[in-house]
Order: structure tokens, then C-alpha cells, then sequence
């Protein structure tokens, strides 16, 4: 038998793609919990798929990936009619804000830097990122 979840069409849907699995479960719990829809992504290749696939309300995306870097996912998302003004928050511990800010068009406030953050300041974030 075969069984299909459907998603509250009132939960918003985040796409996380990060390559630590113990951040990317911790998110998605906080997530959960705070009522948003998570989907997971431990790569670059997966997390581009998944969010052209599923359209997620906001990703949350690592630039440091173990196959393509979260820079192509950026731009392999932005190639896309739905992706040119889909919601993105950078989150990453070993870039600098001048080289994000030069591969990418984000305002500075849609990056946050590990481990500077709480859950509190990204859940905060989220919520400004989503109500533009």
C-alpha cells in the first residue's frame, strides 16, 4: 500500500540544504515545531533539484557543499522563472561577507554567519524574509 502526504497548503514550505546532517535535523525540528514545512538537502545537486522540483517558500542555503557550492545552487536557482525572486538565507561559517557579496546578489542581511546565530535570530530572519 502506498501512502502520500499532503502538505497543509497553510504551511510554508523551507528548503534546507546543508551537509551537516546533525544542523540540518536540527533545523528541520525547529521548523517543524514552529509550523513551517522542511525538506532536506545534504548537497548542492539535491538541494538545486529539490527546490526547483518543490518551489519552497524560502532556502536556507550553505555555500560550502561537498559537490556544487551553494554559489551554483544560487545561480542554478535563479535561472529559473520561479527561482528569480525565490527567497534565499545564506548561512555559512567560512566565507566572508565581501566574497558572498561578490558572487552573489543578496542584500548583507540575508547572510548569517555559523555559529553567530541562534535559532531564535534565524527564526526572526525568516519570518522579515518572508513577509517582503
Amino acid at each position: 500500500m502506498r501512502y502520500t502526504i499532503l502538505m497543509s497548503p497553510s504551511k510554508k514550505t523551507v528548503l534546507v540544504i546543508e551537509d551537516s546532517l546533525y544542523l540540518a535535523e536540527s533545523l528541520a525540528d525547529m521548523l517543524n515545531i514552529k509550523g513551517y514545512e522542511p525538506i532536506l538537502a545534504q548537497n548542492g545537486r539535491d538541494g538545486l533539484r529539490l527546490a526547483i522540483e518543490e518551489e519552497p517558500n524560502l532556502i536556507l542555503l550553505d555555500i560550502r557543499l561537498p559537490d556544487i557550492d551553494g554559489y551554483e545552487v544560487f545561480h542554478g536557482v535563479r535561472q529559473t522563472k520561479w527561482g528569480k525572486n525565490a527567497k534565499i538565507l545564506i548561512l555559512t561559517a567560512s566565507e566572508s561577507i565581501e566574497n558572498i557579496s561578490k558572487n552573489i546578489d543578496l542584500p548583507k542581511e540575508y547572510i548569517l554567519f555559523k555559529p553567530e546565530w541562534s535559532m531564535s535570530d534565524l527564526l526572526k530572519k525568516m519570518e522579515s524574509v518572508l513577509s517582503d
